[in-house]
């Protein structure tokens, strides 16, 4: 009877640890908040149309053309998903408005924030990276040009008056290293030397942390990267024989271990800024955590199980990795059933439920208790 009386006990303690991690609040007011516009930096995971607008952009993932945009959108926007990315999410959850690419110059509106995410951006400088023979795109917009962009944006927009604005902002500063260490690994680096790239790429972080408070910002927020060995594209080109190097989702154990590796030492750095720092709110992201949650919950949350690791929309193969374009596609018929979209990047729903675990952490350490009828934590 006793060990019932547990059994019952455990699922429903599971039950509300899921609620709290997948579901909303309700409530009509967003209180002692005050955060009324929003600042994307990063890379291809938060990009909103910045790549498609620069000249001789070409990537692989082409973003600027169906199917790209299908699922929400009905329309390529220049995000590296079906429709929404984890920015568009928590910008739906303080009630702001989709933010809009630094690079669109067709007259929109910039008076809530700006989006200077590119795909293909590294934390690192270009010279960082030719020094160790780590490839990158000629275009690239690392993370100290995207900051350039950002002062430039703040003048031009706010003139002296800009630190106003930044104490009433969130900047989302990332995630990053997700690209250079791709580009490293996949250019055959051995892990060993990459990992030696981590205090860099670390320090570059929390050097752009530091100069955007300084500018005047109070609430940042700093996501860690992805579990690497649950993404097709790194799951087609380290395919291992072993069948050890797996864990029980088919992601390789080895390059989640150094996805690992890097957000803690990341939180480790952010801790001892907010010692530096005491009166500015940062707030680690994790969106690592909320992917192995979705990868966990998988089946409850209307994800397929068997194809949690191939991609939605890919050129073929073992995971449908890679080629995500028009001209030679498959594309999946329901991509809200996938996490995966095209082998680096995830689908809307994927997004949509990790964006749920990183806003429910980080609004309460930003002072906000309540949601105003954010469909970003609702319809489940």
């Amino acid at each position: 009877m006793a060990s019932l009386f547990l059994s019952k006990f455990s699922f429903f303690l599971l039950l509300i640890i899921i609620t709290l991690f997948f579901h909303s609040s309700h409530c009509d007011v967003l209180t002692r908040c005050h955060i009324t516009s929003l600042f994307q930096f990063g890379d291809s995971i938060a990009d909103a149309g910045n790549v498609i607008r620069i000249p001789g952009a070409v990537i692989s993932a082409q973003a600027w053309g169906l199917p790209y945009g299908e699922t929400f959108f009905h329309k390529p926007t220049g995000r590296f998903s079906d429709g929404r990315i984890i920015a568009d999410y928590i910008a739906t959850a303080l009630s702001l408005p989709f933010l809009n690419p630094y690079m669109d110059k067709s007259g929109v509106s910039f008076s809530q924030g700006a989006n200077f995410a590119v795909a293909g951006a590294t934390a690192m400088n270009n010279s960082f990276l030719e020094e160790r023979g780590i490839g990158h795109v000629p275009f690239n917009v690392p993370l100290p040009s995207q900051l350039e962009w950002f002062k430039s944006h703040l003048q031009s927009t706010y003139g002296s008056k800009y630190s106003t604005t930044l104490r009433n902002s969130l900047v989302v500063l990332g995630e990053f290293g997700g690209v250079d260490y791709w580009n490293a690994l996949a250019g055959n680096k051995p892990e060993p030397e990459v990992r030696t790239y981590v205090p860099f790429i670390i320090d570059g972080i929390i050097s752009a942390i530091k100069e955007v408070i300084q500018l005047g910002s109070t609430r940042i927020l700093v996501p860690g990267v992805f579990p690497f060995g649950c993404l097709s594209s790194y799951l087609t080109r380290f395919a291992d024989t072993n069948p050890n190097a797996y864990d029980q989702y088919g992601c390789l154990k080895f390059y989640n271990d150094f996805a690992t590796y890097h957000n803690i030492e990341l939180k480790k750095a952010l801790e001892n800024l907010r010692c530096e720092f005491p009166r500015v709110k940062i707030v680690y992201g994790d969106y690592y955590g909320g992917f192995r949650l979705v990868f966990r919950y998988a089946s409850w949350l209307g994800f397929n199980p068997s194809t949690l690791v191939s991609a939605c929309c890919g050129s073929g193969g073992r995971y449908n990795a890679g080629g995500c374009s028009s001209a030679s596609t498959n594309v999946c018929p329901n991509p809200s059933q996938y996490v995966n979209w095209d082998g680096l990047h995830l689908t809307d729903e994927a997004y949509h439920r990790i964006s749920n675990v990183v806003i429910n952490n980080m609004l309460p350490k930003f002072g906000c208790y309540g949601l105003r009828n954010s469909s970003a934590l609702s319809s489940y």
